[in-house]
């Protein structure tokens, strides 16, 4: 069961390279998985992503960008993929305007997510 496990709400940690971390969020893979809300302030994003490898190779990763509150394709801010992800991947998302949103997340492998925003 994927279960998100941290979210950098009030403590933002600031990065070198010029990115806040906004959210983290872990999960085990195997079906569809939305995270919780996190909030960002109108500003450039990108997401930091893994995927575990199985036994015989990389995975594919699909995840999508939503509102909170909405759902379904017509409500899709972004759809990435990574079709054989193999070790650390970054997708610049681009600006978003101020508010909440969610990931939706499907793999067949454990992953971890990085939401960062630009300083």
């Amino acid at each position: 069961m994927a279960i998100a496990v941290a979210i950098a709400a009030a403590a933002r940690s600031a990065s070198a390279a010029g990115w806040t971390t906004v959210a983290t969020f872990k999960g085990d893979g195997g079906h569809a998985f939305d995270t919780k809300p996190f909030a960002v302030h109108g500003r450039n994003i990108r997401v930091v992503y893994t995927v575990e490898p199985n036994s015989s190779g990389p995975v594919p990763l699909l995840w999508s960008v939503f509102r909170e509150g909405t759902s379904g394709v017509q409500n899709e801010l972004g759809r990435h993929a990574c079709v054989s992800c193999n070790g650390k991947q970054t997708d610049e998302v681009g600006a978003f305007a101020a508010g909440s949103y969610y990931l939706r997340v499907l793999t067949s492998r454990p992953w971890t997510m990085t939401v960062e925003e630009a300083q």
